[in-house]
């Protein structure tokens, strides 16, 4: 039968859900468990500042971030969000925030945007999708995002993924050719990241791990 709950890589407890977030073990009390798993509808009534996903069924309760993720989520964030001034139809939203891949599939990605041409895809407690999504790499679950998520993400036609590395201070940028990820740039120190999809939009690789650095 289905796991209720996974944590990747390690299967987690309930007292280990509480010890990441009291507000995530209150709301799962409310769930009536089932061997059959979670449904969508379960899933949706998560609502609390704490950072779980869901896959057919199963919820997958994601580790608490170190510091410098979450600045440089947040730098990212803001960039973003001053380059999509130029269309107030465009959107950024940062994490804890539902992106439905497919039925029964959704995650959180660090930094997402839509542009205003998709903004029918834009539901009050999720999108559907994603045109860009950024995922800041936690050394203690790389995998996560360098492969699942990755996968999931091509195999579900999110057009540009964005993996920043603090470890080896880079950026990888992925974008679709036809149905699979091409590498667009991989990107360090002393360069510049730019993104395919947003033309015009760039980061300075080096500010930005320097900035995230003294601000963690």
């Amino acid at each position: 039968m289905p796991a209720l709950l996974e944590s990747p890589p390690n299967p987690i407890t309930l007292n280990e859900v509480a010890a990441i977030s009291q507000s995530l073990a209150e709301d799962l009390a409310k769930l009536q468990l089932r061997t059959e798993g979670f449904t969508e509808a379960d899933y949706m009534t998560l609502d609390g500042s704490y950072f779980v996903e869901y896959v057919d069924g199963r919820l997958q309760v994601l580790p608490m971030p170190e510091s410098i993720h979450q600045v440089l989520a947040f730098l990212l964030c803001s960039m973003l969000t001053d380059f999509a001034r130029r269309d107030p139809g465009d959107r950024v939203l940062m994490a804890p925030f539902k992106i439905k891949l497919r039925d029964g599939q959704y995650r959180e990605p660090d930094v997402c945007y839509m542009l205003a041409v998709n903004a029918h895809r834009r539901m009050r407690t999720h999108w559907n999708g994603a045109d860009l999504i950024i995922e800041v790499i936690s050394e203690s679950n790389r995998d996560h995002d360098t492969i699942t998520k990755r996968r999931e993400y091509e195999i579900n036609g999110v057009p540009e993924y964005w993996l920043v590395d603090p470890s080896h201070r880079s950026i990888s940028i992925l974008t679709l050719d036809g149905s699979t990820y091409a590498v667009h740039g991989e990107f360090r120190d002393g360069q510049v990241a730019r993104s395919k999809l947003l033309s015009g939009f760039a980061v300075d690789v080096t500010r930005l791990f320097d900035d995230a650095a003294s601000a963690a």
